[in-house]
């Protein structure tokens, strides 16, 4: 058994191959270091290229230190090349960079560096002219049990979803936001589509905040209530987002919460405001008012006229905010068919 194992790589994304070579790497060493090495430029470009947010050096960091946080014999360190020449030029100054982020371990004798895992045979003859000490071992060159690769991934997530570590994959969920005014049809329409493509949901927190804070009671309502529905709902954003397959379907944001502060209590919070976010969905779709208006015992705007004015002021809060809508009007069934074809073709790009 080697002492020290180094396993360097870009990790853009880390995918299931991935971890099964680390995993096979780690049982040959007493130390195995994982290191993610990142030019910031490369990466910026590479993730525009493929139309995908940016992987950073820290998520990369977070979602491998996720995925091996159990295993005391397996560290993970980082490289930063953004300032060296890029590959294939620079090897004198990388190979500095890696020595200099390997830390010699307390538990063992340290003599440098035993073995260099990796998945390409071209850095062989590189790694012996740097590391003539140590030995290079090429794990599943073919990809036999993971026919995977980071680029492919990126060209389609959605195509190659079961490869991605779950750590990784809420990187690349598409959050769709279902809003609108009271009586569209909001909840069922997330439920149903949450169900339709086996994803998880977020319920509009202020929905149930009466019942569950308040004694039911409504008239008792306060600023900082409105605010803690904000705190409760992101929060409720975030569980989704992590258990989500592919597509997270979020009934209302802080805009909402915000428009029901100022309809009922005359107010506008400073911190509300704070968590309405133009970036945070990939799609924004606000039903018209166009269904029939349903009395659940939590909603008094029934008048036709009255529910369009409100729905023009929702809409303009949101268009104030930066926000770009998609209106869909119509009955029950067609919502729900326009939406599906909607999502498709977003997964499908």
């Amino acid at each position: 058994m080697y002492k020290v194992g180094v396993f360097p790589g870009k990790f853009l994304p880390p995918h299931r191959g991935h971890l099964l070579q680390i995993i096979n790497a780690s049982t040959k060493c007493e130390m195995l270091y994982v290191v993610i090495s990142d030019n910031t430029n490369t990466t910026k470009k590479i993730c525009e290229e493929s139309n995908i947010k940016i992987m950073d050096l820290k998520s990369r960091l977070k979602w491998l230190s996720i995925e091996l946080q159990n295993f005391d014999h397996i560290k993970i360190v980082t490289l930063d090349e953004t300032n060296i020449p890029e590959y294939p030029n620079g090897w004198d100054k990388w190979v500095d960079l890696l020595n200099k982020s390997i830390p010699t371990p307390f538990d063992i004798t340290y003599d440098g560096i035993d073995v260099i895992f990796g998945g390409e045979e071209e850095y062989r003859e590189m790694y012996k002219k740097y590391f003539p000490n140590a030995a290079y071992e090429v794990f599943d060159y073919n990809r036999t049990r993971y026919p995977i690769s980071g680029t492919e991934i990126r060209k389609n997530p959605y195509k190659h979803w079961d490869y991605i570590l779950g750590s990784v994959r809420s990187h690349f969920v598409k959050n769709i936001l279902i809003t609108g005014t009271e009586s569209c049809g909001k909840t069922t329409l997330v439920k149903y589509l949450a169900k339709i493509y086996h994803t998880s949901w977020v319920e509009e927190v202020g929905r149930y905040y009466a019942e569950r804070f308040l004694g039911g009671t409504e008239e008792v309502y306060t600023i900082e209530d409105f605010e803690r529905i904000t705190i409760q709902h992101r929060e409720e954003e975030y569980k989704a987002i992590r258990t989500a397959n592919k597509v997270n379907f979020i009934d209302t944001d802080a805009t909402v919460t915000q428009y029901y502060l100022n309809l009922y209590l005359n107010e506008n919070s400073d911190f509300i405001d704070k968590f309405i976010d133009s970036t945070r969905y990939d799609l924004v779709i606000m039903l018209k008012p166009t269904v029939k208006w349903v009395d659940d015992g939590m909603r008094y705007n029934s008048e036709q006229n009255l529910r369009e004015q409100l729905h023009e002021k929702l809409k303009n809060m949101y268009l104030n905010k930066g926000f770009k809508i998609l209106e869909i009007g119509g009955n029950y069934s067609d919502r729900l068919d326009e939406i599906i074809k909607i999502v498709n073709e977003m997964l499908d790009k």
